[in-house]
């Protein structure tokens, strides 16, 4: 059997920690500069309220940067989010409100958990990525960032040092909705990755276009540590296409009449 494992958010308080797990076989130096390829893949940060309501845990999960002022994340890291920033080039820029499908529920493992984010100021690249619109992802090689925990397939993620780390894989199928990848599957990629705890909200890319958005694991033995026999699942962002350019569209002419009236 194998069981859905929500990719959540690391915690302040970890110690030592990285982002995905690598090839045991690869340099660690090779998935590091890789990341810093992934200009559009941004941390976010900020805190959730726990049982006890006067309490906050610090949170650290992932996002990419669609437009100046727009980023994709995972739902489950933003909806129960208090006090919200995007971490970038040493900036932080508060979290302006974000948006989610009306059907979402948390830790219901299906396409649903994406969330649209907006930003209270611009963060100006030379690049945004499209949204992958084919639903053609099956075998097609992607590239995979965030800012999660790390370790090597063998040893499953169990360290983390806040730094974005990126590698490769091969869609190998659908699962919910979702698309999924396999550090198992033969044949595997020069640079193989594996999303972990943190890279929630990040990445999946596919012809330098945004087609994934890292959501969960799968499992088989009930470890959350992304290690062999682990399956990543990522939201299917050909489905969300229109719903998402519908939602910029809206944005971009209430941003466009505020600017009119100050």
């Amino acid at each position: 059997m194998r069981y859905f494992l929500m990719l959540l958010c690391i915690f302040a308080g970890l110690s030592n920690c990285q982002a995905g797990t690598i090839s045991p076989n690869v340099s660690d130096v090779k998935y590091l500069d890789y990341g810093k390829k992934h200009e559009c893949v941004v941390k976010i940060q900020g805190d959730y309220l726990t049982e006890d309501k006067d309490k906050h845990q610090i949170f650290v999960g992932s996002g990419v940067l669609i437009a100046p002022r727009v980023v994709l994340t995972a739902a489950h890291v933003i909806i129960n989010a208090k006090n919200a920033q995007v971490h970038f080039n040493n900036r932080k820029i508060d979290v302006d409100g974000f948006i989610h499908p009306t059907k979402y529920k948390l830790y219901d493992f299906t396409n649903l958990d994406i969330a649209v984010v907006f930003l209270e100021e611009p963060i100006k690249l030379d690049f945004y990525p499209e949204i992958y619109g084919k639903q053609d992802e099956v075998n097609k090689i992607c590239s995979i960032s965030g800012y999660g925990m790390s370790g090597t397939h063998r040893t499953g993620a169990y360290r983390s040092d806040g730094k974005k780390r990126a590698g490769s894989n091969i869609v190998c199928g659908t699962a919910e909705g979702m698309l999924v990848c396999s550090i198992t599957d033969k044949p595997v990629t020069s640079l193989e990755f594996m999303i972990a705890n943190g890279d929630s909200g990040g990445g999946l890319f596919i012809d330098n276009k945004l087609a994934g958005i890292n959501s969960c694991v799968m499992t088989t033995d009930g470890k959350l540590d992304s290690d062999y026999g682990d399956e990543s699942c990522h939201t299917r962002l050909s489905m969300h296409k229109v719903w998402i350019e519908e939602i910029l569209k809206k944005w971009e002419e209430i941003v466009d009449k505020k600017e009119r009236i100050e």
